[in-house]
């Protein structure tokens, strides 16, 4: 190889990138190829290869001129989208939001542990110790405590709460006791399949992530498995029927495409654009993966992967937790809430509330002040079992209620996305003629909940390719059916066999 030939493939790449901006800015943003070879006097080589790169970059469209030549232009101006001031806040902006979530993930996903199970653990202790307090009260008290803790003087009040534990466990008894001995071993089984706790709970709170997490990947996936299937070439309708994205997003994705597969745009001689990969070509798997162009969809994410009993034990326990907290916070917030020791007569060493007080509430006031050693329990009440659990019953209802809405919202844009895909594939396969009621949707993933979608996302192409509805409501796309055809005469000159690769020739184990 010559040393001429040498510079034309070994060059900077910056300094190409940065010569062919400024051009396409002292020419108002448009500029064809043979523009750029002349003002800069760079090979035709270099200009072919970075001007990909640059209509990525700068977001460019394509233009035919009557000619058959296409004109890259730049309707926005040349504003990067990768640097800058600009692009680079907000490339730390997403980091620093990406590691403030996951630590604030974290943290709050120790803390519902804690918060959600501790304190429900602790309510119901305090509780049994006010139901065992109040028994061992009446037992010992005779007719006249009992009498008199009726009238709410003692703990009598929560002879309720009693009555309560004590039906729940005769109803678990003789559950279990006369269940069958089958269903008791099935039942364990699927408790030994369950997933833990903690991770039950993050999934009704946080959910259980995106399901299309990797779609990137499968849609390259697919318009890559489209492109070998359809000799390396594809029209933009077609990318936008496989990719599901408006014409705007379209042309400006396909950008991207053709710079990371070396695609190239071409022009068929009726004037239609059409993109060409024919690197894609060469490949020893002739399988096709397309099924048939079935389009691959994007799923509709569940709130949570629990079953809705769990969640509604989780809610439950929640709930237990809100009227524990909201009770505490409000009886140590009340005005007159003095405990008071009475120590004559037969109330002697006894708890005694005075009037207004409830019986559990001076329970564990006693229980902390007189056998914990706090000095000031009422303070402790008030934050401890009352403002710190009511905050965070509070958010864990919050949360979920939030990224309810926001799953609503993403499900929705991921319906229009499908049906968008499902309409367009419509419009191609019958462009004469496209009545939007017609579409047909099999797929629940597909059917937003505007009923008119789909008429909405055809006049959405019909406006981009120049389309208008019929007096009947039925659209016809001229354009899209004259694309067409000329994409397939296009491909029927596309020849197979240079792109086979043949016998191997040299094998670097070979002998």
């Amino acid at each position: 190889m010559s040393e001429s030939a040498k510079k034309v493939y070994d060059y900077e790449v910056e300094r190409v990138r940065e010569r062919l901006v400024d051009v396409f800015n002292k020419r108002s943003g448009e500029a064809t190829t043979a523009d750029l070879v002349a003002l800069t006097g760079l090979p035709l080589a270099q200009v072919q290869a970075e001007v990909k790169a640059v209509s990525d970059e700068y977001g460019a469209r394509l233009r035919v001129t009557e000619s058959g030549e296409i004109l890259y232009s730049f309707p926005d101006g040349m504003r990067s989208r990768y640097r800058g001031l600009g692009p680079s806040l907000k490339r730390l902006w997403k980091a620093f939001r990406k590691g403030a979530a996951a630590v604030a993930s974290y943290l709050f996903k120790a803390w519902i542990v804690v918060m959600l199970v501790g304190y429900f653990l602790v309510f119901v202790a305090l509780a049994l110790l006010a139901v065992f307090a109040s028994i061992a009260v009446s037992a010992s008290g005779g007719s006249r405590d009992s009498r008199d803790n009726r009238r709410g003087g003692g703990l009598g009040g929560l002879w309720l709460t009693s009555r309560l534990i004590d039906s729940i466990v005769r109803v678990w008894f003789y559950s279990e006791l006369f269940r069958d001995p089958r269903d008791r071993a099935y039942a364990r089984e699927r408790r030994a399949q369950k997933r833990p706790l903690h991770k039950a709970i993050f999934s009704f709170v946080f959910g259980d992530g995106d399901p299309d997490q990797g779609w990137d990947e499968l849609e390259k996936k697919a318009v890559i498995a489209f492109l070998q299937a359809n000799k390396g070439i594809v029209t933009m309708p077609e990318f936008m029927a496989i990719t599901g994205l408006p014409p705007a997003q379209a042309e400006d994705r396909i950008n991207r495409y053709l710079y990371e597969f070396e695609g190239s745009p071409e022009v068929s001689p009726g004037g239609t654009i059409y993109y060409a990969f024919p690197g894609l070509l060469r490949r020893r798997d002739r399988a096709d993966r397309t099924f048939g162009f079935s389009i691959p969809m994007k799923r509709v994410a569940p709130f949570s992967s629990n079953p809705k009993k769990a969640n509604a034990w989780f809610c439950a326990l929640n709930g237990a937790n809100l009227l524990f907290g909201s009770y505490f916070l409000a009886s140590s917030l009340a005005p007159n809430r003095l405990i008071a020791l009475v120590y004559s007569g037969d109330y002697a060493n006894r708890l005694v509330m005075t009037r207004g007080i409830s019986g559990f509430y001076n329970f564990v006031h006693q229980l902390f002040g007189k056998l914990g050693g706090v000095a000031d329990p009422g303070t402790l009440l008030g934050l401890g079992l009352g403002a710190v659990p009511l905050a965070f019953s509070l958010l864990f209802y919050a949360v979920p209620a939030l990224r309810s809405r926001r799953l609503a919202a993403r499900n929705e844009r991921a319906r229009v996305e499908n049906l968008r895909r499902v309409a367009y594939r419509a419009v191609l396969d019958g462009p004469d003629s496209v009545r939007p009621e017609a579409v047909s949707v099999a797929d629940d993933a597909a059917r937003p909940r505007d009923s008119r979608a789909a008429e909405r996302l055809i006049g959405e192409l019909a406006a981009w390719a120049g389309a208008e509805p019929r007096a009947d409501g039925s659209y016809s796309f001229p354009e899209i059916a004259r694309g067409k055809a000329e994409a397939a005469a296009a491909r029927a000159a596309v020849d197979s066999s240079a792109s086979e690769l043949g016998s191997a020739i040299f094998d670097s184990h070979s002998r």
